[in-house]
């Protein structure tokens, strides 16, 4: 209990999660209802639902394709496929069980939305902070950024990337405990749902090492001393593969590139081409005011730090840390250097993201701009971080309706 709470009650830390919880739960309720569905409804964007189903009546492949024309589905060798990694489909399984194709996977995904915001409290108060404090920055951290839209939405993009942030947040509060091997076993879940955040395996790796040098004798002994961080990766890596290999007889291939879409596309998936637009789209492309309502592109997103202002918390702190310190922490760098890679990386796919509101694909690094937030700082939130968080909410919520009313 010391160590969690810091001294603080247990009681009182549970409480204020609880509390956290219902209102986001009843956030939810009411998003739902006010956008005249249930969280008891299946939304029909869900490929992995379809995927599960056919795993359970014997088949990797879709069977009667011709009824999910509207579903982005890979063809090979005459077959289609859910060209999207697969672990959600493993997460459906008892729901498609208990409720055929008919899954409620809106409230899934509300729920994935509730796991992330507990994971992320918990995170907080493990770092010291307040019960209090630590529940708005997990409110910020989901409800005020993109993942509030997405999470209210279970359409086969939203449940990877919502379930990502479930399974990143995970990877960051059993690092912070220690716990290194199961940190890694996490994110390379993750690969399962996001393939970029596989860029954060290594970043947690020398990020361990380095934390180890001295007790180890050195930074290569230390090094040789994490295999066990490997053990979980390998095995979850060797299982994805083997399931490309079944499906495209490439164990690198969950299918992406043998989308129409791709195919036809002159430079593929993936192309050098595409960095400076994609770049260009999410860093200057902004939010304007035109007789008096405000302006935003619907595909390929703007700013992604205005849609996701923890970002720009992050950079704020990043800078106030190194003016007073004089100096970069090894946390800092590999974290920062970990999201700068998985957004340039991500820059050099064909489109960045589609219809949305905001920059959907940069919240797969939400969880670690986190992760630096929590390793320092106030016990309670500043002011101007209040009102950012705040504010990040409000906007996040404007875009969760109105890309359902009018998206």
């Amino acid at each position: 209990m010391r160590d969690l709470t810091h001294s603080r009650p247990l009681s009182s830390a549970v409480t204020t999660l609880a509390a956290l919880l219902a209102v986001m739960g009843a956030g939810y309720f009411l998003i739902s209802d006010l956008m005249g569905g249930t969280l008891f409804q299946h939304q029909s964007w869900d490929s992995y639902t379809l995927q599960t189903w056919n795993w359970l009546q014997g088949r990797t492949y879709i069977a009667d394709p011709e009824k999910y024309e509207y579903l982005e589905l890979a063809i090979f060798e005459g077959r289609y496929y859910v060209s999207f990694p697969p672990l959600p489909s493993v997460l459906l399984i008892p729901s498609v069980l208990l409720h055929g194709l008919n899954t409620p996977n809106d409230l899934i995904i509300a729920c994935y939305g509730l796991i992330a915001a507990a994971l992320a409290y918990w995170v907080m108060l493990r770092a010291g902070r307040t019960p209090g404090a630590s529940a708005f920055w997990a409110l910020v951290c989901v409800w005020g950024a993109n993942t509030l839209w997405m999470s209210t939405n279970a359409g086969v993009w939203f449940q990877a990337q919502v379930l990502n942030m479930v399974l990143c947040l995970a990877a960051v509060l059993c690092a912070q405990a220690g716990k290194k091997a199961l940190a890694t076993t996490f994110l390379a879940l993750a690969v399962g749902c996001r393939p970029m955040s596989g860029i954060f395996l290594p970043v947690f790796f020398f990020l361990f090492a380095w934390q180890e040098r001295e007790s180890r004798g050195g930074l290569v002994k230390s090094c040789l001393a994490q295999w066990r961080c490997l053990v979980g990766p390998v095995l979850i890596g060797a299982c994805y593969m083997a399931y490309n290999y079944v499906r495209f007889h490439d164990p690198l291939e969950f299918g992406h590139n043998y989308l129409p879409e791709f195919m036809r596309a002159e430079h593929g998936q993936f192309h050098i081409s595409y960095l400076w637009p994609n770049l260009k789209q999410i860093l200057f492309t902004p939010v304007t005011v035109e007789n008096g309502r405000l302006s935003f592109p619907l595909f390929q997103g703007f700013m992604f730090f205005v849609a996701n202002p923890l970002f720009a918390i992050f950079f704020l702190r990043a800078a106030l840390n190194l003016v007073r310190e004089k100096k970069c922490s090894a946390s800092g760098v590999l974290l920062g250097a970990g999201m700068a890679l998985q957004l340039l990386l991500t820059c050099l796919h064909r489109t960045m993201g589609g219809w949305q509101f905001g920059a959907r694909y940069t919240c797969d690094a939400l969880p670690f701009a986190y992760m630096y937030l929590a390793r320092r700082g106030r016990k309670a939130p500043a002011a101007w971080e209040l009102a950012l968080g705040g504010l990040a909410v409000a906007f996040n919520a404007y875009g969760a309706l109105y890309m359902h009313f009018y998206g």
